[in-house]
């Protein structure tokens, strides 16, 4: 076996978590030796106030002015938002280049300019044989020449069609493309003329956003980037030649027209996707929030007194569909998943369902952890699973498998008129299992159990476990009720069933699940969040304000609730309060 290929990441700006997943990877790789990452500290020279004020000015009009203020004020709230949350959350771990040293042992060499002669000589000290620029500016040749094979830069767009800046997708979008390119290219003194390594297309969905297009573009690209590394490691390093007489060099376009087009973008899915169609009003946010405020002060004594007493709460969200397309009514935006995510992960630690059962049924938990699954088994949740994939998110998908077999669309969606949003293949499963995703039975067609007979419920549960272990190749052990709510669609009969044939099963009507409850096999989840102030608040365990004054914070009356009772079960009430506040979650 041939040595590993020395390599040199060149980059700036801070550490994303996209480039710090990828820097792991590529540090573990035996094909490739990451001799360390060269940040450049140079920050270009800024024209005096007036200047820049001027030339705003002078090329966007008065405009500007209402759109930096705008923005500026956004920018402002938000900060601040997020700087008192973190006060009273203080996140698991910060995200830095000095983290990612400690935690890894890569070596990062903080340079004042890159260009400058003692970064030159730590480049060389390092004696790579490829370069790798992720996100710095643009590299002269005493940079890009020192490797002895050259320099691979990543291009987020399709070349040589679109070379030069801008945010990804503005230019195709505003050409009216349908897809988006991402592009492996070695560098050289004019922008994005390499030779190109290696390429990959995205399609443009009817709803896609500059937002959700750059998360597209940034797991397709360091899937693409690391691919190609490895292609050359393996001995194939010459690329293929650019028409430089197609395309054109694009110049950035000013700040304001890049957020024009992206307020665009979001209205018009705001108008096509239901689930963003029917988010509530300014108004009603404000409410919510200023009410969340209020009682903050008792949801975090309570916090601190289940954490003293090692009865942290385990919080298990489903989620449907994620896509940029109007599949059905519960269709959630790719970017509102993975800020949902990003929030989780830097505030939770995130378990499997196993780990979460396992802790639960310990009777003890130190903090709050959450477990995210999704329910029915939908083929377009494509970017979603390649993102929980790529940061290692545990999730479990609980699938109707006879929809997977047949392929035929679920009837709650035909009756609302969608047909596009359709189960994923038995490929799709399979897949899926080995990516080592937990696979839980939904029923066989997403049957309702609280109209089946007993002979029916028997014959649903142990045909959807048998046929679900013939395409993954395991046995499932979680069950999860279609539509799940208590002695609605969970019957004595059905719950006495389920736990049977799976070692846990789980309702579908809300609630908190603390360790040492009465809660047996059953385990309670909560329907996806509409947004950050919503999953910042269900976290907090805010349950509404009328429920946390009488008692139902963090669910505690909620948790009392059984399954299969009748829906006058004492406390019933109190189960729908513990959904998303601001936006109800269809099934």
């Amino acid at each position: 076996m041939s040595a590993p290929l020395r390599l040199v990441v060149f980059t700036a700006g801070p550490l994303s978590p996209v480039d710090r997943v990828f820097y792991e990877r590529l540090a573990r790789d035996p094909m490739l030796d990451l001799r360390g990452i060269v940040v450049d500290g140079h920050v270009r020279a800024r024209l005096p106030l007036w200047r820049r004020l001027g030339r705003s000015l002078w090329r966007d009009g008065w405009r500007w002015l209402w759109f930096k203020a705008v923005t500026t004020a956004t920018a402002a709230a938000r900060k601040a938002a997020f700087a008192l949350f973190d006060r009273a959350h203080p996140p698991r771990r910060a995200e830095g280049f000095d983290t990612l040293q400690r935690d890894t042992g890569i070596a990062v060499h903080h340079v004042a300019d890159i260009h400058g002669d003692e970064s030159l000589a730590v480049i060389r000290s390092l004696r790579p044989q490829i370069g790798v620029i992720v996100g710095a500016r643009i590299l002269r040749d005493s940079v890009i020449s020192i490797p002895v094979l050259g320099t691979l830069n990543i291009h987020k767009r399709k070349v040589p069609d679109y070379r030069g800046g801008g945010p990804v997708g503005y230019w195709e979008v505003l050409a009216g493309e349908r897809s988006i390119g991402v592009t492996i290219h070695y560098a050289t003194a004019k922008v994005d003329e390499g030779d190109v390594v290696a390429e990959a297309t995205i399609p443009i969905e009817e709803c896609d956003t500059l937002e959700s297009l750059r998360i597209k573009a940034d797991l397709t690209g360091a899937g693409l980037y690391h691919d190609a590394l490895r292609t050359i490691a393996g001995g194939r390093r010459h690329g293929t030649p650019q028409d430089l007489r197609q395309g054109r060099t694009y110049r950035a376009p000013s700040e304001l027209l890049v957020w024009q087009l992206e307020r665009k973008l979001r209205r018009n899915a705001a108008r096509r996707m239901p689930a963003l169609r029917h988010r509530p009003s300014g108004l009603r946010k404000a409410r919510v929030l200023l009410q969340y405020v209020l009682v903050s002060p008792l949801l975090l004594r309570w916090r601190r007194r289940l954490r003293r007493q090692r009865r942290s709460p385990v919080c298990i969200l489903f989620y449907h569909l994620v896509a940029n397309r109007p599949l059905n009514h519960m269709c959630l935006p790719l970017e509102e998943f993975v800020r949902q995510m990003e929030f989780l992960r830097r505030y939770h630690p995130l378990l499997s369902l196993d780990e979460a059962a396992a802790r639960v049924g310990r009777g003890e938990s130190h903090d709050l952890a959450v477990s995210v699954t999704f329910d029915d088994g939908y083929r377009d949740n494509t970017w979603a699973i390649e993102y929980l994939r790529y940061f290692g998110i545990p999730a479990c998908f609980f699938v109707s498998i006879a929809h997977v077999l047949d392929g035929s669309p679920f009837e709650h969606d035909r009756r609302r008129g969608f047909e596009g949003a359709v189960p994923m293949t038995e490929a799709d499963l399979r897949k899926l299992a080995a990516a080592r995703f937990e696979v839980g039975s939904h029923g066989l067609h997403h049957e309702d159990f609280g109209t089946l007979d007993a002979e029916a419920i028997e014959r649903v549960l142990s045909e959807s476990r048998r046929l679900i272990g013939e395409v993954t190749g395991s046995l499932p052990v979680h069950f999860s009720f279609p539509k799940g709510q208590p002695g609605t669609n969970i019957t004595a009969a059905a719950f006495s069933a389920a736990v049977r044939h799976y070692r846990h099963v789980y309702s579908a009507y809300g609630g908190y699940n603390f360790p040492g409850g009465q809660g047996g096999p059953h385990l309670m989840r909560i329907g996806n969040p509409a947004g950050l102030l919503d999953l910042a608040a269900l976290l907090d365990g805010y349950t509404g304000l009328r429920q946390c004054l009488t008692g139902n914070a963090w669910g505690f009356k909620t948790a009392r609730v059984a399954p299969c009772g009748p829906a006058t079960d004492p406390g019933a009430e109190t189960a729908a309060h513990v959904r998303p506040l601001l936006l109800r979650s269809g099934r």
